[in-house]
């Protein structure tokens, strides 16, 4: 599988996830509207990954980090399905997206 594939794929699951996580928390405003944004943001960039936008991609590893470190926090604070499967899965993304040559594919 091409990396940009697994990248623009990432970024759509967690799009994807945390709409799913908006739609289970309707009642509570704040937390609400929070995931919403969450998830049009990796929706963007799975749409900036997927059309190659220079920018979306240097980006990218950076708000992976940030998925990693908020699903490294929600294992501490409570060991879960959800929390260790988005640390796995940012993790993996990282990893990707750390490397100069997958992020030169990536911009073409």
């Amino acid at each position: 599988m091409r990396p940009k594939t697994v990248v623009f794929s990432f970024f759509l699951i967690l799009s994807a996830y945390f709409y799913g996580l908006a739609a289970i928390s309707v009642g509570e405003k704040y937390t609400f509207w929070g995931f919403m944004i969450i998830a049009t943001i990796h929706l963007a960039f799975s749409y900036g990954i997927k059309k190659g936008h220079e920018l979306i991609v240097d980006v990218s590893p950076h708000i992976a980090l940030l998925d990693f470190l908020f699903g490294l926090l929600w294992v501490l604070i409570g060991l879960s399905v959800p929390a260790v499967s988005l640390t796995l899965l940012s993790a993996l993304a990282l990893f990707i997206l750390l490397d100069e040559e997958v992020r030169m594919e990536l911009k073409s």
